[in-house]
């Protein structure tokens, strides 16, 4: 062999030693690619048909008709109720027209007449409310079994993914280079692995979306499940106000022998007895001399015991506190209440008395009364309820129900009594009053010179 020959292979030598490490590094490169894959193409295919299956099944769901029929059930309901409540808003509008004329025995029969036809339709309210939420349960329950379905369907699918890769992760390399010799299938088999790889990972959102759903929905069945229980119990409770209402309209007319003259003779009797009794209290207060601290004023710490607050009386020295009490003075403020209305407590806190001033001198005072003291230094009486739905030594939160506005006391019509006192300067006392045949009263009572403070000082704006 010449020189020049043997120039020539040993170059034509190094040419396949490059070209054969060219192939190699690939090889190792395809190598470690599969390793970390492996998996057959023919059980990826059959895989990714089963899991393309499962998803199909899990987005489209069957209609269910009878939740569709029950969302029409649902919406129709909801139109009756809007009727009914401007029905009842334009009870109220008539109440404060008829409250606000002279006080007659017409008048205050016409109000009467008024308050039932507005507790009847509130009682109808309440009726259609409890309605809609146990039909709203039914479909709330409906949503948590087609969610648990689809639970299920994408757990399948995904557990058929995962057995079918921790299968596959017994083979050897040997046993699956073997079964699959040519690189266009390797490389085909690995692409079809990242797609199942991408199913797995929508799966897994699926599941984590569904989960989520299942809690807000139980979550929504249980307040779901507090308001039917609160639309019962207001049911039973607005009945028991239209039956009061009932009564008192049968005494007034009984007691009255439906003339006027003997209405206003009954009207100065229960002012004179109420005079007297401001008289008494004034004279008491006077002699008060011990002095307290008040929590700040304007901190804002209560919140309005009824929706829509509308004040009627103001509190302290005004030009009616004049006129109406002996000490010149009102002790509170009053707010719009027409019979019926949910009161509602104005902070936490812990109910230390209630009573019902009529007991021992009908009309004369703060009627039926609840007095709570508060975690934040106040203690706040509400007066003239006409049923109370919480009883002495009950802790309440803020927004509990209290009980219905009324009429009991001296009251020139349905409305709220609200009074804010500084709590070591209020106690639930007996007062003998004189000038009511001797009786005695149970009621709150101060015990310092400025327990009385301006509840406006401590509510939110209107």
């Amino acid at each position: 062999m010449t020189p020049s020959h043997n120039s020539l292979f040993v170059h034509e030598g190094k040419k396949q030693k490059i070209f054969l490490a060219g192939i190699l590094a690939c090889s190792v490169f395809l190598i470690s690619f599969l390793v970390e894959t492996r998996i057959s193409i023919a059980q990826t295919n059959d895989v990714s048909n089963t899991a393309t299956v499962s998803t199909t099944e899990t987005i489209a769901p069957p209609i269910d008709t009878e939740a569709e029929a029950l969302r029409e059930k649902i919406t129709q309901k909801n139109t009756e109720l809007d009727v009914l409540k401007k029905q009842i808003n334009t009870y109220e509008k008539q109440l404060i027209y008829t409250q606000d004329q002279a006080k007659t025995l017409q008048n205050t029969v016409k109000s009467l007449d008024i308050d039932r036809q507005k507790m009847s339709a509130s009682i109808q309210l309440t009726q259609k409310k409890l309605e809609t939420s146990t039909m709203t349960l039914t479909q709330l329950n409906f949503g948590i079994v087609e969610t648990e379905e689809k639970t299920s369907l994408v757990n399948k699918a995904l557990a058929e993914i995962l057995r079918t890769i921790d299968q596959d992760d017994t083979k050897t390399f040997v046993e699956m280079f073997l079964s699959n010799g040519k690189l266009s299938d390797i490389l085909d088999e690995s692409m079809q692995l990242m797609q199942l790889r991408e199913q797995a990972r929508e799966h897994a959102k699926e599941l984590s979306m569904y989960r989520e759903s299942l809690v807000t929905q139980k979550t929504k069945v249980e307040g779901e499940k507090k308001k039917l229980t609160n639309y019962k119990v207001a049911l039973s409770d607005q009945k028991s106000v239209l039956d009061n209402a009932k009564k008192e309209k049968a005494a007034l007319l009984v007691i009255t022998k439906n003339r006027e003259s003997d209405y206003q003779k009954i009207l100065n009797a229960n002012k004179a007895k109420r005079d007297a009794l401001e008289q008494e209290l004034s004279d008491y207060e006077s002699k008060l001399t011990r002095q307290i601290t008040a929590p700040k004023a304007g901190s804002k710490i209560l919140a309005w015991p009824l929706e829509n607050p509308f004040i009627t009386q103001l509190f302290g020295v005004t030009k009616d506190s004049v006129r109406l009490y002996a000490s010149g003075s009102h002790n509170g403020i009053d707010l719009r209440a027409s019979r019926g209305t949910p009161l509602t407590s104005p902070a936490k806190g812990e109910v230390v008395g209630t009573g019902d001033t009529d007991i021992a001198c009908p009309k004369a005072s703060y009627g039926k009364w609840v007095l709570i003291r508060h975690d934040n230094g106040l203690t706040t009486l509400m007066a003239h309820f006409d049923v109370i739905k919480v009883s002495t030594g009950q802790s309440v939160e803020t927004g509990d129900l209290i009980g219905y506005s009324g009429n009991t006391g001296y009251s020139t019509g349905p409305h709220l009594h609200f009074s804010v006192f500084a709590s070591d300067g209020v106690v639930v006392g007996n007062f003998p009053s004189k000038s009511c045949s001797g009786r005695t009263f149970t009621m709150p009572l101060p015990t310092a010179k400025n327990a009385y403070l301006n509840p406006s000082a401590y509510l939110p704006e209107i």
